[in-house]
């Protein structure tokens, strides 16, 4: 059960970073009718690299998140519902 969940998180994490990162510029800019040319010395530009260093940390997380999932899923027999499995030519 905590496998599943840790698996759900990790992947609506992903999701979320990837999600963010992506609309970094639309959250920055949204309320902004007009901006100089030089965009990247303006504070929305800051904004906008915040947004997208924390949209690829929280996808990190995620990726992080998963990879340990499935690190303990091939561990371990928690995954596998048949029980032990290398007990099959054990008596």
């Amino acid at each position: 059960m905590k496998i599943k969940f840790a698996f759900i998180v990790g992947s609506t994490a992903a999701i979320v970073g990837i999600v963010f990162a992506v609309l970094a510029q639309s959250i920055a800019f949204s309320g902004v009718k007009t901006y100089p040319s030089p965009r990247s010395g303006t504070s929305y530009a800051a904004q906008e690299q915040l947004l997208q260093n924390i949209g690829l940390l929280v996808l990190a997380f995620g990726l992080l998140l998963i990879l340990i999932t499935f690190r303990e899923c091939l561990r371990g027999s928690r995954c596998d519902r048949r029980g032990d499995v290398g007990s099959e030519g054990k008596p």
